[in-house]
This record gives structure tokens, C-alpha cells and sequence, in this order.
């Protein structure tokens, strides 16, 4: 089975959706989120006067619009030169880092967001998804995305999120529990029930984990990986695989 993925809460920038970390090629999938369009987008509507501080945080909306990554990451290095005490451009900077590759100075900077504002439970748990899925530190991942459910319990993400770090450290009752919450929270989250549904055949409770994975698919019904778990869960429970019946069309 496919590695989990964590789930970027969007913060402070009002993205519809949030996004998925998994398996989508977890890493290339953390690289490809793009959390930032909206605000870039709105500091690019402040007018440009010379080089203050209005003016770098436009440019680092027009860099990272044309897919300049490196050059936006410096547009907001001078923002923040002037500005530093702007707890939503060092989350930017994060994000920007991720998509960069440079995890480690992702930490450093949501650290950085975080000192300023501690209240912030998108960052810590965003924080957190980088420290389990690129750095493999499930201890402080924990730390930190148990902070961002002290903030804000209602978070299904969230509790998904801890769900992904509890398994991936071996805990899967733990894990359970997590993903119980999630779901209860948000019963649609096909990424919820997909996870809960490995976690309950580590735990050799097949007939559980097929119904997961069949609330998975039906949630989803396109998607690969659940099916193919549901697939190998209907194996494991010495049950019959159902197969599509293919109607010639007229």
C-alpha cells in the first residue's frame, strides 16, 4: 500500500480546497501546493512605491505567478527585511521553502511565524506535515500538530494528520482513534477512511478495514489506490473481488 499523505491546511489565504501531501508522490506533491496564489495575488493590487515594503511583496507575487520560486523566495526575504514582524509572510516563506525543497529552513521559518503568533493552528499543523513527510521526525510532528489541535479541535485535517503520524510511528490504535475523530468531524473525507482502512489491516481486522475502503471508493470512486486497496482487502477477508462488467456499447 501507498504512504499516506498529510493535508496542508490552507491558512490564512482562503485556498477552497486543501491540499493533499499524499502519495502523491508525497514529496512532489508538498512541492506542488500552491497555498500562496491568492495572497500573492491581492499584495500584487497594492501600488508599488520604489522599493518599500508594498513594493517586494507585489514582486514576490509576480515572481511566483511566472514559477520563479528562487526569486520570489528573495522578494520576501526583502519584504521581511523591512517587515518582520508579519507572521503571514514568514508562513509564505514556508511554503515557498517546500516548493524549493529546503525542508529544513521550512521548519526554521514557520518557527519563526510561530513566536510571533502562537495562536496560528494552520501553521503549526502545516509545520507539522513537513516535519513527518520530508524530515521523518513523527516525534516533533506529533508535538506540533497536537498543538494545532489545542487550538483548533474541530480541524478534521488536523486529526487526520495525526492519524498519518501516530501510524507511521507504529501506533495504531492510537492512530485509530484519530482518524475516528476525522471523521466524525467530516465524514467525506475519502483520505480519512482510505487510511483508516490500512491502519485496521496492520491491526489484521480485514472485514473492518473493508468497509474503510469501501467507504473510500464510494466516496471516490475514481481513484486508483482505493480501489486497489479495497481490492487486496477483499483478499485478505476471503472475500471475492468484484469486477466491473464491461457493456458493449451500442
Amino acid at each position: 500500500m501507498r504512504k499516506s499523505r498529510g493535508i496542508f491546511e490552507c491558512g490564512h489565504y482562503n485556498e477552497p480546497t486543501a491540499i493533499y501531501i499524499t502519495s502523491s508522490s508525497t514529496l512532489e506533491s508538498m512541492r506542488t501546493i500552491a497555498l500562496l496564489v491568492l495572497a500573492f495575488c491581492l499584495a500584487a493590487l497594492m501600488p508599488a512605491m520604489g522599493q518599500d515594503a508594498s513594493h517586494w511583496l507585489a514582486q514576490a507575487g509576480r515572481d511566483y505567478n511566472n514559477g520563479s520560486y528562487s526569486l520570489a523566495l528573495k522578494d520576501l526575504d526583502e519584504y521581511l527585511a523591512l517587515n518582520s514582524s508579519d507572521s503571514n509572510a514568514w508562513v509564505s516563506r514556508a511554503r515557498l521553502q517546500v516548493i524549493l525543497k529546503s525542508y529544513n529552513d521550512a521548519v526554521e521559518s514557520y518557527d519563526v511565524a510561530l513566536k510571533i503568533d502562537g495562536t496560528d493552528a494552520k501553521a503549526w499543523n502545516d509545520r507539522g506535515v513537513v516535519l513527518s513527510e520530508a524530515l521523518n521526525d513523527y516525534d516533533e510532528a506529533l508535538a506540533s500538530i497536537n498543538r494545532s489541535l489545542e487550538i483548533n479541535p474541530l480541524a478534521a485535517a488536523t486529526w487526520y494528520n495525526q492519524g498519518m503520524v501516530l501510524d507511521n510511528m507504529g501506533r495504531h490504535n492510537d492512530a485509530l482513534a484519530a482518524l475516528n475523530q476525522s471523521i466524525d468531524l467530516d465524514s467525506k473525507m475519502a483520505q480519512a477512511w482510505n487510511l483508516k482502512g490500512q491502519v485496521l489491516m496492520k491491526m489484521d481486522n480485514n472485514k473492518e478495514a473493508l468497509k474503510s475502503f469501501k467507504k473510500a471508493v464510494s466516496i471516490d470512486p475514481s481513484n486508483k489506490e482505493y480501489q486497489d486497496n479495497k481490492s487486496k482487502a477483499q483478499k485478505a477477508a476471503g472475500q471475492p473481488i468484484e469486477k466491473k462488467l464491461d457493456f458493449p456499447s451500442e
